[in-house]
Parts: C-alpha cells; structure tokens; sequence
C-alpha cells in the first residue's frame, strides 16, 4: 500500500503522528485552493491530532495557498492555543469546529466553505437535492442549521451539533455554506468535493427546467452504503485513491509545501 507520506521528514519538536497530521490537513488546505474554493483568508478545515486532544486549524489571516505544516496552529477543545504560534485564529471558526469535535467524538476533521454553488443551495428551501450517482453518498447523511448570524456566540454550539445529529456526516448551514466531515482529512475533502459537484449539478437541473428522472429511495441507499463500505474504490491501493494522487501532485506544483 501506497505511503503518501514517504518523502515526509518529522523536524525537532514533534511527534512522528502530529507532524503526518500537519502535512495531511495541510495539503487539505493546498487543495481547496488549487480548486478555487477559497474565501480569502476565511472560512476553515480542522483536524484532531490522533491519539489526543488537541486541534490543527488554520493561522487566520494566511491564504491557504501559504499554509504549510508547521504554520498550522493547534488548539484545545475549548479554542486555547497550546502551541508558541504567533498567530491568531480565527473565533467563528473555533466556535464551530470545537463545537462538532466535542459533540461527536467519532469526527476527526471538520471541513468548512462557502463555494458560491453551496451558498446558492443553502439559500433553497428545499435543500440540497441528491441527483446522481456520487451525490447519493448524501441521501440520509445531511443535517439543516438555521442562520443565526456570524457564529461567534457559543451558545449556538449545542444548536450545531444537534443540527448535525449523531449519524449525518454533513451539516448544510442554511444561507451560510456548508460543513462536511470525516474520521480523516481525505474522508472529509472527498465528501467537500462531491457535495460541491452535487451542488452545481443541482442549480444546472433545476436552471434547465427539465424533468427530474425519479430515483427510489432504495437506489440512493444501496448507492450510499456502496461508497461508506468503500465498494466505489474497489482495486484501489488504498481507501481514497486520490489523497495520495493529490500529494504527489503539490509536491510538483510546490516542492517546498510540505515544511
């Protein structure tokens, strides 16, 4: 099995898991700008060191084409900073992830954005609608939260996390943008992926003015259960084939990313 991590080496002054844990979220971040889902210096992905308590969040005020590993800062559950990093982070982004990491331990990485498409479709009384074959993975997994206003109040934490509930993977945040997750960064990236081509694939149907195929409840859950039980990436070397595909494409955009 393919080790994405190969050519990674742990520098002085963290463990062999917290540093794998900086490159993977950071190549996460390198990603969601090299598909332009950026919102300036905004918005959020989070990852929890495994085996500990602690965060990785991103520096607020960095483009996400400039995070690297060791820029990344690591906080605690209630948002404290326990590392010597000069920067600050961002408050709603700590209300929010700390929020849906305390809520439901089973949830590693909490991926945030506010593409244009998912905003649009946040802005839709009916919701997100589930149109083909890879935006089934959705069907039954979608949590709805209703806009308060910018998170920075943490009495909103409880709303969130029984917004998301205990099974959904995903929470759209109604007239905001969208949240997905994962037990790791590629789970929660793939879904972030797919959860925006099922949104432009949505607004293109609904702009066309055709007439929906209609799919059985049935389809859409064996769909489902085919991506959760990794049937999708079947003879694949590993679960999600394109994470390592990913790191060896930035290590050719930017030999330098992974410091």
């Amino acid at each position: 099995m393919e080790d994405i991590f190969a050519s990674t080496v742990t520098p002085p002054g963290y463990s062999d898991v917290e540093w794998k844990a900086r490159v993977d979220l950071a190549l996460c971040y390198r990603m969601v700008d090299y598909y332009g889902w950026t919102t300036q210096v905004y918005n959020h992905i989070s990852y929890k060191i495994p085996g500990t308590e602690h965060l990785l969040i991103n520096a607020f005020g960095l483009l996400y084409s400039e995070i690297k590993p060791s820029n990344l800062v690591k906080i605690d559950f209630d948002g404290n900073k326990v590392d010597n990093s000069s920067y600050p982070i961002n408050k709603a982004g700590n209300v929010i992830h700390t929020a849906l990491h305390k809520g439901r331990p089973d949830i590693h990485c909490v991926m945030h954005t506010h593409n244009i498409d998912v905003q649009a479709v946040s802005s839709l009384k009916c919701g997100f609608m589930p149109l083909f074959q890879e935006a089934f993975m959705f069907y039954d997994r979608i949590g709805y939260h209703d806009f308060e206003g910018i998170v920075l109040d943490t009495s909103e934490q409880k709303r969130l996390v029984a917004s998301i509930g205990p099974t959904n993977h995903t929470l759209m945040l109604k007239n905001h943008g969208v949240i997905t997750t994962g037990p790791d960064v590629a789970s929660a990236f793939m879904r972030m992926y797919q959860m925006i081509q099922g949104c432009a694939v949505q607004l293109k149907t609904m702009a066309s003015g055709g007439e929906l195929n209609e799919i059985s409840e049935e389809a859409m859950a064996l769909t489902r259960e085919q991506f959760e039980g990794g049937d999708a990436q079947a003879g694949a070397q590993v679960r999600l084939p394109e994470w390592p595909a990913y790191y060896r494409l930035m290590n050719r955009l930017d030999p330098n990313w992974d410091k």
